[in-house]
């Protein structure tokens, strides 16, 4: 159910936020929604305190049973001096539990812009839901469901019977993420409708038996498919990921290490290695990460005159960040904006040539950076990203440069991903590594870089 929307300007943009959202909701096909004109007009007669009585889960606890509905949508709008601020909160039959809440500010006070921000934020509540359908009725081992074609089951799909036994919350935003569940039945549908379902159990589990209001899924390879482009609520075998991810990537590259005197000696080479990240999500905007990486590469001389033609390297990496996301649209699966602080090390273990003046380094220090990333379709994103070292610290593995009199270090990588299902994607980019120190006692420069190619995947949990 769509609860009255509460505005600062008596209601004249909050009615046509409602119809909005209430044709969209109509015209869904993740849920089942009908006006209930009886409710909203009993609601209507408490203009004055309405906020406060939809604050109280007691009240709105007696609206989902008045109503029958499985889900209350409460959204508000609030003027402010440029644009405006719209909350959602998508509420429980008990009045008490969060199912998905989101909020933002909006430069404008366009209604539609306003429907269209909410509408993005029930899109995402849409994959957030954890079943199919519900049990409406038991008869002996038959039971009937409220899924039918209009949702894409078909005749002879097969079903896993589910009764959730355990709420588990987000620890600080203390919104329902996810449910522990217990299996109780397979079964296996012989007569679909349009809206509805028949089906037989064909085996238990234990000795519990279905009962209404148990959750059905149905197993998404019988499904028959109406768009071209895959559908995030047809991949009941994956979860979203509510509290972060972790990502594992291939690396692929070239690199050169450059020492700049009276004259100019490098070396470089191909170079390959690995980096494993993860992701926390504090809120849905604060979060904090780790990225830890190993280079290996055998490299030649490229110039100048060497006492050893060759060398190898066995480099390293780490970050550890802390960051917030800006949502320019209030929607997080469109544009975002990261900006990060934190530390960064980077570490080239050359084997040592004093007389060519080649030894193993490190550059670390406090980070700075910034991320974007834009969706490109549904299912890819493109991102850009930047951080550098703030005046990096830098040291040797045997002194043969000595104190450096002034660093720099700078990151940038240009990247996408495909979003293979809920809980994965395969993600791609070309990075550029920099890397320099000068030292004026000797008046010479080291300089190392690299430039890779990184390939790998995401897992959300």
């Amino acid at each position: 159910m769509l609860l009255p929307i509460k505005d600062s300007v008596g209601g004249a943009m909050g009615y046509k936020v409602f119809e909005e959202l209430e044709r969209y909701l109509k015209e869904s096909e993740w849920c089942y929604y009908e006006s209930n004109s009886g409710i909203l007009d009993i609601l209507s007669n408490y203009k004055r305190n309405l906020n406060a009585y939809l604050q109280n889960k007691d009240v709105l606890k007696v609206v989902s049973e008045k109503s029958n509905a499985g889900s209350l949508i409460k959204v508000e709008v609030i003027n402010q001096v440029s644009g405006v601020d719209v909350k959602i909160r998508v509420i429980g039959q008990n009045g008490e539990d969060v199912y998905f809440k989101e909020d933002t500010r909006l430069n404008t006070d366009d209604y539609t812009v306003i429907a269209q921000t909410v509408k993005n934020w029930l899109d995402i509540y849409e994959k957030n839901i954890p079943y199919d359908g519900l049990v409406i009725g038991v008869l002996g081992d038959q039971f009937t469901t409220d899924v039918g074609k209009s949702y894409g089951a078909v005749s002879d799909s097969m079903v896993k019977v589910v009764r959730p036994t355990k709420k588990k919350r987000h620890p600080l935003l203390k919104e329902i993420v996810d449910w522990e569940t217990t299996k109780l039945a397979d079964g296996k549908l012989f007569h679909v409708a349009e809206t509805q379902a028949q089906g037989n159990v064909t085996k238990y589990e234990s000795k519990k038996r279905v009962n209404l209001d148990d959750w059905i899924l149905i197993d998404k390879s019988q499904k028959i498919k109406t768009k071209d482009e895959i559908n995030f609520t047809e991949l009941d075998d994956y979860q979203f990921g509510k509290h972060g991810n972790i990502g594992l990537y291939a690396i692929l590259g070239t690199g050169s290490d450059t020492i700049t005197s009276t004259s100019t000696k490098k070396i470089g080479g191909m170079l390959f290695g690995v980096d494993l990240t993860g992701e926390v999500w504090l809120t849905r905007t604060y979060w904090a990460s780790l990225e830890i990486g190993r280079r290996f590469g055998s490299y030649s001389k490229k110039e100048g005159t060497l006492q050893s033609d060759s060398n190898s390297l066995s480099g390293s990496k780490f970050k550890l960040k802390a960051g917030y996301k800006y949502l320019p649209l209030g929607f997080f699966y469109g544009p975002q904006v990261d900006g990060f602080v934190g530390y960064a090390s980077y570490g080239y273990g050359f084997d040592t040539s004093q007389a060519d003046g080649i030894t193993g380094v490190n550059f670390s220090g406090l980070m700075l950076g910034a991320k974007g990333s834009i969706p490109l379709h549904k299912l890819f994103r493109l991102s850009l990203l930047l951080d550098f070292i703030f005046n990096p610290g830098f040291s040797e593995d045997i002194a043969v440069k000595g104190s450096a009199s002034s660093t720099s270090n700078y990151h940038v990588e240009i990247g996408g991903s495909y979003q293979y299902n809920p809980s994965m994607t395969f993600d791609g980019g070309v990075g550029y590594t920099s890397n320099k120190a000068e030292f004026k006692a000797t008046t010479s420069s080291l300089s190392v870089k690299e430039t890779s190619i990184r390939a790998g995947a995401t897992f959300t949990f």
